[in-house]
């Protein structure tokens, strides 16, 4: 073996290379597949819930359907101008609070301020009355549709002469009125 170990080293090396090589191989296939099958488990949950969209989509669509038409009744559609919704809120919101019976003094449109999927048109009333005629208006505004968002409040009390300390206490407000107006 002495005279030959060169040819045994050489041997060994012919056979040693590509056993080598197939294992690498092998290695490489059965990493390759383990990859496969993680990525298969975690696109198996998403395919599950694709399938049940589908089955139910029947479903989905009335749901939808029903929540569009309450969404419509709720706000100003995309086919309403921004400054006619602006002029409309206006003219309804000084109409509500007069039959409430308190005194418009003020009131002007506010620049729409345009977000994702609604513009938010808003106007500033400026009105005196009771706190009773003011609880009535809001309660109104609370009901009209589609809907009217207080976005803020001011009230301050006008001062009353010593002669009126048994008169009804006046307010003057100053309300900011929203709604919104659809813009898909």
């Amino acid at each position: 073996m002495r005279g030959h170990r060169r040819s045994a080293i050489l041997v060994m090396l012919t056979f040693a290379v590509p056993l080598y090589l197939l294992l690498v191989a092998m290695g490489a296939m059965l990493s390759a597949r383990a990859e496969y099958r993680a990525e298969i488990s975690s696109i198996e949950p998403r395919v599950a819930r694709m399938q049940g969209l589908i089955a139910k989509e029947g479903h989905i669509q009335e749901s939808l359907a029903g929540v569009n038409t309450v969404v419509a009744d709720h706000i100003y559609p995309e086919s309403s101008a921004a400054e006619a919704v602006a002029a409309s809120l206006q003219a309804e919101a000084r109409r509500i609070l007069s039959e409430a019976g308190m005194d418009i003094t003020n009131s002007q449109v506010l620049r729409p301020r345009k977000r994702d999927q609604f513009d938010y048109v808003a106007v500033k009333i400026v009105a005196r009355g009771t706190l009773t005629q003011l609880d009535q208006g809001l309660s109104e505004l609370d009901q009209f549709r589609p809907v009217i968002f207080v976005e803020s409040l001011d009230a301050f009390p006008n001062r009353r002469r010593r002669k009126q300390e048994t008169a009804t206490q006046v307010l003057t407000v100053s309300l900011q009125l929203l709604s919104l107006r659809s813009v898909l």
